[in-house]
């Protein structure tokens, strides 16, 4: 998949979806859920964008990230097999 920050609606929004990003992760880690890093949210958020991509969509699918369904994605993905949880479940 390519990646959402290239998208030419969100490319002059980088910056600023990473730092929307990393407060996310930020609010997490608040909570008691201190294993997420930055990959694995933005492997997450990347599985759960709607198409057609547009900017009003990530900041939402962001802001609206709970850590029960992060942490759903991340179960999945090992019992998938699938590599890229937290600590490399």
């Amino acid at each position: 998949m390519d990646d959402p920050l290239m998208h030419p609606e969100v490319r002059p929004y980088a910056d600023q979806v990473r730092f929307l990003c990393e407060a996310k992760i930020e609010e997490f880690r608040l909570m008691g859920y201190d294993s997420i890093d930055f990959d694995s949210f933005w492997a997450y958020l990347c599985a759960k964008l709607p198409r057609p991509l547009s900017l009003h969509r990530l900041v939402d699918l962001i802001l609206s990230a709970k850590p029960n369904d992060y942490m759903t994605y991340v179960t999945l993905g090992a019992l998938r097999g699938e590599v890229g949880g937290p600590g490399e479940v």
